[in-house]
């Protein structure tokens, strides 16, 4: 029999909890809010990214069989949101992943490692975004 508490019942056996997207929701919930908050009313902010995951646990399987679910997770994410706040009319030029890099480096102010955490993004590709976005700014002065 296994050990007991002091003063309690012997501990029985406990499966692990179906988790699913939620862990993931967790791990990157204020930078999400961050994000949405910046664009949205935060009562939007909050129901965007509580639908996005939403939407995220109707498809888990596939997205746990993407290269890479904290990308699945932040491209439902970022299209529930800009659903709602539409386009980012000054930086419309921009590709999405170019987008992303401007808001959440040089707005929100994080590592660039964070940003490619958050994104699902390879590093380097984050770096390389950031260089082009600067680039168009230069050369749009």
């Amino acid at each position: 029999m296994p050990p007991t508490r002091q003063g309690g019942r012997p501990r029985q056996p406990t499966r692990p909890a179906r988790v699913g997207p939620w862990a993931l929701r967790d791990l990157h919930y204020d930078r999400y809010l961050q994000y949405a908050t910046l664009l949205l009313p935060a009562a939007d902010a909050c129901n965007a990214i509580r639908e996005a995951f939403d939407e995220l646990a109707d498809s888990w399987p596939r997205v746990l069989a993407a290269p890479s679910p904290a990308a699945c997770a932040w491209q439902t994410v970022r299209h529930r949101v800009r659903t709602l706040a539409g386009p980012l009319k000054p930086v419309a030029h921009l590709s999405d992943p170019q987008q992303d890099v401007l808001v959440l480096h040089l707005v929100l102010d994080l590592p660039e490692t964070e940003v490619a955490e958050l994104t699902g993004t390879d590093p380097a590709a984050v770096h390389m975004h950031l260089c082009s976005v600067r680039a168009a700014h230069r050369h749009q002065l």
